[in-house]
């Protein structure tokens, strides 16, 4: 209860006035007497006249105050706060990823979310009831209902989650449970740009301020020319130069420090190197030592991972073939394996297949290409129509012997990066209609002359010519693998491109540079290469076990390391950073500001109701009044 009118309490200041007037007043009574001598009683009547004697009757002068109260209460405009109401249901989104863990005026952002959206449900009532989402989670926190207790609970039990949001998927499933156009959402949250358009009207509840933060925004371990390299950028978000210490740290414990200053709205890179000698495989992170409101972005870390051997199987008998020398110069850590078609009886344990089909018998054996072990990549070097993995109609092919001419190359796609292979000349081509499956990367006036694609889990790409044949007897035909440097530099993109796809641990979408076994909150990792019986489990920083379904890890929330285990043994190790310079801003879209210098604007929200009752009180002081009067006209008092 509120009261419009709080200055009419002052009339209780006349609550002492009519106390005191009772006892002052004077008790006189009127008697007929037949004598004179009764009048000694007069003397009774004196002490009758002397003040503040003890009341004789208390009721007339508690009903009198009483009345005074009630009075005042009536001219103090009472009035009760009722929930605005509204015809449909309601759907309550609350934002609960990393930014929202950003700290204001001793408490998070998703405090002051949870709170917020507290007051709400006592504010506003639903007819059909009310739905409570989160931004970071797939399930639904509380279904509709109209009971307030379990929604209270339901909002307390938020978790909280180190991840960027993704607000798409949780205004599609809000607008898939939405019955009617009554229906309406009301999103909690700091940041309200970039909000996806839905049907339903959208209410924004606004939470959080301007904070300062100073957080890592990219990380990078890895093996250099025999030394580790350390990488980290670090930016200020603030208005003023920060001057901070960056400590590397292993396995947990300090191993260096560097002081850096930062100009305001600018990012620092830091360097550390060393010998390598004793690290791999270990964990290294890098800690700000530096007090701002976000804590999640002060720390990274990445393994330390060394050289893998990659296995290479090369199904081929062309004596004249450029490929042996590619792929010994990719690196020292190729372990090659090479056959003739006749021998080939499956790729086995290698990471990359390559069928060379540059002699008669080498193209014969792309007849035993399907027999392909689960995550093996392959690379088809003019396969004509023996081509596996596609549909029959693709396998047909059209036999090219006039030069052709690259004409377009799809310079976006990661195989192509800092790789021109405009004006290449190929003599003789095949062409075939490409698949569903196919996407083009170089392409001819002919048609496509290298393409990719993805079948069971393996990739393969597919060269329509001899790009690695190369023929003294015929030197104006222009050989791929001696178009310098791009040449060369495409067939190593490639080789990196499989090997990447090749660890036990990938991310379902690549990035360039990523540093392997390395992932970023809320990103699923992909577990390849693991018998289709075993029992996988991942334990998270908070050393809890969660199960993984169908190859997909996708609890990654947050930061810190994580073991996979398979059939209970630990298998490999990776972890998770934030690394995400937007949600590090710590951007808000609030302006109000409420008393506690806590940031609160409602935009579009129904509003509470105020209903008066001061004509309640006054009736009761009426009938108050009457009764008052009925007592003191009563003879006996």
């Amino acid at each position: 209860m509120q009261f419009l009118n709080p200055a009419a309490f002052y009339l209780l200041g006349f609550v002492p006035i009519v106390v005191v007037l009772h006892f002052l007043k004077l008790r006189r009574y009127t008697h007929r007497v037949p004598s004179i001598m009764l009048w000694l009683s007069t003397d009774e009547d004196r002490r009758a006249n002397i003040p503040f004697q003890r009341l004789r009757n208390l009721l007339l002068p508690l009903l009198q105050v009483l009345f005074l109260l009630l009075v005042t209460l009536s001219v103090a405009r009472p009035a009760l706060r009722r929930p605005g109401f509204m015809p449909g249901r309601a759907i309550l989104i609350i934002d609960n990823s990393a930014s929202m863990l950003a700290t204001e005026v001793g408490q998070t952002r998703l405090a002051l979310a949870k709170q917020a959206a507290l007051d709400h449900i006592e504010q506003v009532s639903a007819e059909g009831g009310m739905m409570l989402m989160l931004t970071n989670a797939a399930a639904i926190q509380e279904a509709f209902t109209t009971d307030t207790a379990k929604l209270q609970r339901a909002i307390k039990n938020i978790p909280k989650s180190e991840a960027p949001r993704n607000l798409q998927p949780v205004f599609d499933a809000a607008t898939h449970y939405a019955e009617s156009p009554q229906d309406e959402v009301f999103f909690f949250s700091d940041n309200f740009d970039n909000l996806p358009d839905i049907s339903l009207p959208v209410h924004k509840i606004g939470v959080g301020g301007a904070a300062e933060n100073v957080g890592i925004v990219h990380f990078n371990v890895e093996v250099v020319a025999g030394k580790y390299e350390v990488l980290v950028g670090v930016r200020n978000f603030t208005d003023a130069p920060r001057e901070l210490d960056v400590q590397l740290a292993v396995e947990g414990e300090p191993f260096d420090v560097k002081t850096v200053s930062i100009p305001p709205g600018k990012t620092k890179s830091i360097l550390f190197s060393g010998d390598p000698i004793g690290l791999e495989g270990r964990v290294m992170s890098a800690h700000l030592q530096v007090k701002d409101n976000f804590v999640v972005d002060n720390s990274a870390s990445a393994l330390l991972s060394g050289v893998s051997p990659l296995r290479i199987l090369l199904v081929s008998d062309n004596q004249k073939s450029l490929l042996p020398a590619l792929l010994r110069t990719y690196g020292k850590h190729v372990q090659l394996h090479q056959v003739v078609p006749a021998d080939y009886h499956g790729t086995g344990n290698a990471h990359i297949a390559i069928f060379d089909s540059g002699t008669p018998a080498g193209r014969e054996a792309f007849g035993g290409a399907t027999e392909v072990a689960s995550g093996t990549h392959l690379i088809f070097v003019n396969p004509g129509s023996n081509l596996p993995f596609v549909p029959e109609d693709a396998r047909v092919v059209e036999e090219v012997t006039a030069p052709v001419r690259v004409i377009k190359t799809d310079e976006t796609h990661p195989l192509m990066v800092d790789v021109s292979l405009q004006g290449l000349q190929v003599i003789k081509s095949t062409h075939r209609a490409l698949p569903l499956l196919g996407h083009s990367l170089v392409e001819t006036e002919k048609g496509s002359l290298i393409w990719i694609g993805e079948k069971s889990g393996s990739h393969f790409v597919v060269f329509e010519f001899d790009a690695f044949n190369f023929d003294v007897s015929r030197p104006e035909s222009h050989t791929l693998a001696l178009t310098i440097p791009d040449g060369p530099l495409f067939f190593y993109h490639c080789l990196a491109w499989f090997e990447a796809r090749s660890a036990v641990l990938q991310p379902v979408v690549f990035q360039d540079g990523q540093t392997r076994h390395a992932f970023r909150t809320g990103e699923h990792v992909r577990i390849a290469s693991i018998a289709e019986d075993t029992t996988l489990q991942v334990q998270k920083p908070d050393k809890k076990m969660v199960p993984v379904h169908n190859s997909i890890f996708t609890d990654t929330d947050q930061v810190g390391v994580y073991t996979l285990y398979a059939d209970n043994r630990p298998l490999e190790r990776f972890t998770v950073n934030l690394l995400d310079a937007n949600v590090s801003a710590l951007s808000h879209s609030v302006t109000g500001q409420d008393t506690d210098g806590t940031a609160l604007v409602t935009e579009g929200g129904l509003q509470p109701m105020t209903q008066e009752v001061w004509r309640w009180f006054a009736l009761m002081a009426f009938l108050l009044l009457l009764l008052e009067w009925w007592f003191y006209h009563r003879s006996d008092l």
